[in-house]
């Protein structure tokens, strides 16, 4: 098990990592979400050792040097496009002498990849598979991956998302994926961590924290002026003529009763996904952009 403990890292004189604990298992896919500049990249670098925290340390059961069980490629693009996938093979062998060459070839050819041919002539989605495969047939016993699914096609994004289930279904490993991509986490981790100013806000199981959470998303057709339980403690998803998708964030008994009041033609509730759950943490973030929209418009 790999253990993060109290995790501290100050950057440009701004915290941006604030005593981040948790740990992962083995046989796992982790998500980690959370909003643009929230610390993901940065709690990767300290976790791989790229960078050294101000306070914290990561250990690992199964090691004294628990970054020789980590896999993780910072900006990959700034280096790997200018070789061949046989080339990096042989380079990622000397950071991963556990590396699997034959492995490696094999699922390149298995996913028509070329071994001599540069990952700088190769389109995004090749490049995505090539170092997903890289990962995996590094043997890392934790790899952490930053965007993998970004930008590929459905075809290939399927590919690599069954790589890591098959690794992670097959042996110890375990995987953590920083992600935009919410309502594909619903479906690939098996636990979604969110950050939030530098913290953990949130760790949690994604079927249970939909249970359990105190938000609601509403399907409303509304003629006429907004009701106030919209505007004071909704937040509106989508508008399409008189319908609305309102997603409300602590829903209790008391908005219920305030929305049955009101001169709604119509009322359903629409099941929460993870997305909803990333909203309803952000919401002021959400006010207090409409907010500044609504002056600017003046």
């Amino acid at each position: 098990m790999l253990k993060i403990d109290n995790l501290t890292k100050t950057l440009e004189n701004k915290k941006v990592i604030s005593g981040i604990s948790f740990s992962l298992k083995p046989s796992q896919i982790v998500g980690l979400i959370g909003r643009n500049g929230v610390g993901k990249t940065t709690l990767f670098r300290l976790i791989s050792g790229e960078y050294v925290p101000d306070q914290g340390r990561v250990t690992s059961d199964e090691s004294a040097d628990a970054r020789s069980e980590i896999f993780y490629l910072d900006s990959p693009d700034n280096f790997t496009n200018a070789f061949t996938a046989n080339q990096l093979a042989r380079i990622f062998k000397v950071s991963y002498p556990q590396l699997d060459i034959d492995w490696f070839k094999n699922l390149l050819k298995t996913n028509n990849l070329s071994l001599n041919k540069k990952l700088s002539g190769m389109s995004k989605g090749q490049r995505g598979l090539i170092l997903a495969i890289s990962a995996i047939t590094s043997k890392s016993k934790y790899i952490f991956l930053d965007e993998p699914l970004d930008g590929l096609d459905l075809i290939i994004r399927d590919q690599v998302k069954q790589m890591l289930i098959t690794a992670v279904s097959n042996s110890d490993t375990s995987v953590m994926i920083a992600s935009h991509n919410l309502e594909e986490l619903d479906f690939l981790a098996d636990r979604i961590i969110l950050l939030k100013n530098g913290k953990i806000e949130k760790d949690y199981l994604p079927g249970e924290e939909l249970k359990t959470a105190n938000v609601a998303k509403l399907q409303m057709v509304i003629e006429g002026e907004l009701p106030k339980v919209v505007s004071e403690c909704g937040h509106i998803l989508e508008k399409r003529g008189h319908l609305y998708v309102v997603l409300f964030k602590d829903y209790n008994s008391k908005v219920a009763s305030r929305i049955k009041r009101t001169k709604a033609q119509y009322i359903e509730q629409l099941p929460v996904n993870s997305d909803d759950i990333f909203r309803a943490t952000f919401e002021e973030d959400y006010r207090l952009r409409q907010s500044a929209g609504k002056r600017t418009n003046k």
